[in-house]
């Protein structure tokens, strides 16, 4: 399943984030998307998922025009994790996992797994809004994960976690993407972006993109470019499958 853009262009008021962006968006591989607070990642992601328009383009899912396709129908092939809270959210954190079936027919399947690879297990009957943010942040994850959508759009996934559970969000990443499916997800550490992603878009702020290999990108010039002087000090110069 395939998820490209045509032309794709996002404003905020009268400021230019993304212009003519073609992007294809290939099964069996990590994109990461860098770039500063502001820069457009959240709105790009609200968009490849349909939720809300461009300024100018379109997004296409197998040939069809997002635009075209009813919500369920996209809820069945795109997941998104936003940055938002579940605020109003007052049901146990199986309640909340569960929700990830919504788009589906039939009864909600065994929810043990997921809730066990995110260490929730103990947690199944605690009232969401009890946990703290880094075990609610977990159960959206486990909720994305019911859902098993062909393409993850995750933004700023890392958020809340400890660094175990960061390095276990990146390895299930990996695994989704060797099992067939594309995960874009939105990362500010080049390390993790280096040793986790095949490809990276570079988002400016001001209309500019680059999207090319991590090798191709990460270098110190162009992450001063990217997020301002001084920042070339966060790169420790590695690669997947290499020690950073």
């Amino acid at each position: 399943m395939s998820l490209t853009t045509q032309q794709l262009s996002l404003r905020t008021g009268t400021r230019a984030l993304v212009d003519t962006l073609d992007l294809a968006l290939e099964p069996g591989e990590v994109l990461g998307i860098l770039g500063a607070n502001g820069a457009g990642k959240s709105t790009l992601l609200t968009v490849l998922a349909g939720l809300a328009r461009p300024a100018q383009g379109q997004v296409l899912l197998d040939g069809q025009s997002l635009a075209d396709l009813p919500p369920l129908t996209r809820a069945q092939h795109i997941g998104l994790l936003p940055q938002g809270d579940e605020g109003g959210f007052f049901g146990s954190v199986a309640d909340f996992v569960a929700l990830g079936h919504f788009p589906f027919s039939g009864p909600v399947p065994d929810l043990a797994p997921h809730l066990a690879a995110w260490e929730l297990t103990d947690l199944a009957n605690r009232p969401l809004d009890t946990l703290s943010g880094g075990e609610r942040q977990r159960a959206r994850l486990a909720q994305l994960a019911v859902q098993q959508p062909r393409i993850a759009l995750l933004d700023e996934p890392l958020t809340h976690l400890d660094p175990a559970h960061q390095a276990r969000l990146l390895a299930w990443a990996r695994s989704e993407a060797d099992a067939g499916r594309t995960v874009v997800l939105t990362l500010h550490d080049p390390n993790w972006a280096a040793c986790h992603c095949d490809r990276l878009l570079f988002l400016h702020g001001d209309g500019r993109w680059q999207l090319g290999t991590p090798a191709g990108l990460l270098t110190p010039d162009s992450l001063e470019a990217l997020y301002g002087p001084g920042t070339a000090a966060l790169w420790r110069q590695g690669g997947r499958g290499q020690t950073v």
